[in-house]
């Protein structure tokens, strides 16, 4: 039961998320093409590093926890569009999914990036 809390901020982001995507889409001025696009990937990047966090307590081995990461993804990008095509105003589209598995993958190859290249010897930082 511990490991539930570790979860939390996931749940509450994928929960505001899922607000969002509850909203018609009215008024919203179009600024840039693929803007749509890009507001699903950076939202579902942000889910990915807090699916990150909590999968990083779970003590399994790390391709599991990626498999897990990927099928959390996955899911929560399909019943956010399953969502959206009930919604007045909004449609499923095959391609806002694809942003948000791309976003949450994006967030994992941030995370391994910056765990390859962080400064946590003292000769990487430039001093003793």
């Amino acid at each position: 039961m511990r490991k539930i809390p570790a979860f939390l901020p996931a749940a509450l982001y994928y929960g505001l998320i899922y607000v969002l995507s509850d909203r018609p889409i009215r008024g919203i001025p179009r600024l840039f093409p693929l803007q749509d696009k890009i507001f699903h990937f950076i939202l579902y990047a942000v889910f990915g590093l807090l699916l990150i966090q909590g999968l990083n307590r779970v003590r399994v081995e790390k391709a599991v926890r990626f498999a897990a990461l990927i099928a959390l993804g996955i899911a929560a990008a399909g019943l956010d569009e399953f969502h959206q095509s009930f919604v007045p105003g909004r449609t499923a589209d095959w391609a806002d999914a694809a942003a948000d598995i791309l976003g949450v993958l994006a967030a994992w190859g941030g995370v391994r990036l910056y765990l390859r290249f962080r400064p946590s010897y003292p000769w990487k930082r430039g001093g003793p």
